[in-house]
């Protein structure tokens, strides 16, 4: 069920530009992906540089790029199963299958296993890392035989899977940290409680956090750099308001439309209420440290992040949320185990998992990406070769160049401020790092005045000009210097495309008419 949900239609939608930009990354060369783009990029190479090698063998399909995400997601509802499996042990399969039923037709698992990003391998990492934990949570007397002469094969897996796991976390994303951080309090109120902090169970973890440092030494540098950059040029994610807040809490715990709902909540609150249960009854079952890490695994990196977020730097969006419905899906499958009001409890469960499937069959019929493919094709087929088309800001040329890489259109491209990464000083960039830089608005008028003689100029836009330095000079210089027409695509204002007819260098209007506060905009025909 899982590869059929997140193998169906997995090409249809267009590349959004995040995921154009991991494509460019990792289309380059092996010495740009490892050295170079590290310093233009806020997250780490590795993942880049396996869809490289997986790009080889399968293609630059949209189908075949995502693809690779999807076998991560895969393989994170497998140790999913996994973990259930001990937390139940021999008392039923039950739990360990509602477990992984719920993983596979989760929604917000389902989006991220379909996009050419790295988020389905973070959850893999963690659910990984969840597995290993309540493995030797469950056999605590494997922790006490010294690394290098263990009892068993499984206590090697385990091993195994806590020093990959930890090292992959932060080699996938930097915010790992919280998901390895979690780790190490729950390992260490474990190893504190139940081993009377044993010297030799100390060395065996200590090993291991030892194996995952080295593992991961490669990227130190840049994780400083990436901070360093973030301090000193700005962030543009900001604080969310209560109510966002909210509704990053129902997407990563249950359910959330593209804006939250009552009826989000409410079955939110089933969950979460599930959640509850399973946690008691894993809990009545004696296991009493294994139903504590998971909650502290399902929680508290939302709970640090929030913490970071109001406090120090915004770090809280929903992609990085994802991995924490791995362990959460194991409490919704061990809700089974309590049998006090079996049937309330039954009920609830065969609600969730309905309403489940429902959100999954709405997220195909509703879920839509930024419709570059659509763009650029109305662009080529409406752009005469001497009309200058402006992309800003300069990230949108890799759409064009992944959508025209086997076109014969002649498009005059102009990025602002320059070609893309324009990883120059004199640009500055304010997410961190240099390959999105901001643009001046003496930048975009000397453009605009080089190119005042043709017949019509184009621009297509991102984000609303999140980049430029006063967000005035397309309404106060393009659009007095021209006859504008703003053309919007319907159901995604964040992409517009702007029409110029007979530029200027001389102003034509006192006030800018193009659609600006809303009115006489058209919709791209798509």
């Amino acid at each position: 069920m899982a590869l059929g949900l997140r193998f169906y239609a997995i090409g249809q939608e267009s590349l959004w530009i995040d995921e154009i930009r991991t494509y460019w990354f990792a289309s380059s060369t092996w010495e740009r992906v490892w050295v170079e783009y590290p310093i233009l990029e806020v997250h780490p190479p590795l993942y880049f540089a396996l869809l490289k090698l997986w790009m080889g063998v399968f293609g630059t399909t949209e189908a075949a790029m995502r693809s690779l995400a999807c076998l991560f997601s895969l393989a994170a509802m497998t140790f999913v199963y996994l973990t259930a499996r001990i937390v139940t042990g021999k008392q039923s399969n039950h739990p360990a299958w509602i477990a992984a039923l719920v993983f596979a037709i989760a929604t917000q698992q389902i989006q991220y296993a379909q996009e050419v990003r790295f988020y389905s391998a973070l959850t893999m990492a963690f659910a990984m890392v969840v597995y290993a934990t309540v493995w030797f949570l469950n056999n605590p007397n494997s922790a006490r035989d010294p690394i290098w002469a263990p009892r068993s094969r499984p206590a090697w897996l385990a091993y195994a899977c806590l020093a990959l796991g930890s090292a992959l976390l932060m080699w996938f994303h930097s915010l790992g940290a919280l998901y390895n951080l979690s780790f190490a309090l729950v390992m260490g109120v474990w190893w504190a409680r139940v081993h009377r902090a044993s010297l030799t169970v100390l060395i065996n973890f200590s090993l291991i956090v030892a194996v995952a440092l080295l593992i991961y030494s490669p990227n130190i540098a840049n994780l400083f750099n990436t901070l360093f950059n973030m301090q000193t040029g700005g962030y543009w994610i900001s604080a969310p308001s209560l109510e966002r807040l909210a509704e990053l809490f129902s997407f990563t715990y249950g359910f959330e439309q593209p804006y939250a709902n009552k009826i989000d909540f409410a079955l939110t609150a089933i969950v979460v209420a599930l959640a509850g249960v399973g946690g008691y009854g894993i809990w009545r079952s004696g296991r009493q440290q294994i139903a504590l890490a998971l909650i502290a695994f399902s929680f508290m990196p939302f709970l640090l992040s929030t913490l970071i977020t109001y406090g120090l730097q915004p770090t809280l969006l929903d992609r990085t949320l994802v991995p924490m419905f791995a362990p959460w899906s194991v409490l919704i499958g061990a809700s089974v185990l309590t049998k006090f009001r079996y049937r309330a409890g039954l009920a609830a469960l065969v609600v969730v998992l309905v309403a489940y499937c429902a959100y999954a069959v709405d997220y195909y019929r509703e879920m839509r990406k930024e419709p570059w493919r659509d763009v650029v094709g109305y662009v080529a087929d409406n752009a005469a070769p001497d009309e200058p088309v402006f992309l800003l800001n300069n990230i949108i040329q890799i759409a064009f160049d992944y959508y025209l890489r086997d076109s014969d259109a002649q498009l005059d491209l102009r990025p602002l401020p320059d070609r893309f990464p324009a990883n120059r000083d004199t640009y500055l960039y304010p997410i961190g790092g240099r390959s999105e830089p901001r643009i001046t608005d003496a930048r975009a008028r000397e453009a605009f005045d080089q190119v005042a003689g043709a017949q019509r100029i184009w621009m297509v836009a991102r984000s609303s000009f999140r980049f430029e330095e006063t967000q005035g000079y397309a309404k106060d210089y393009y659009a007095t210097h021209s006859d504008c027409t703003m053309l919007v695509v319907r159901g995604n204002p964040g992409i517009v495309v702007y029409r110029y007819d007979n530029p200027s260098s001389v102003q034509k209007h006192e006030q800018p008419s193009c659609g600006f506060e809303g009115d006489q905009y058209e919709y791209l025909p798509f």
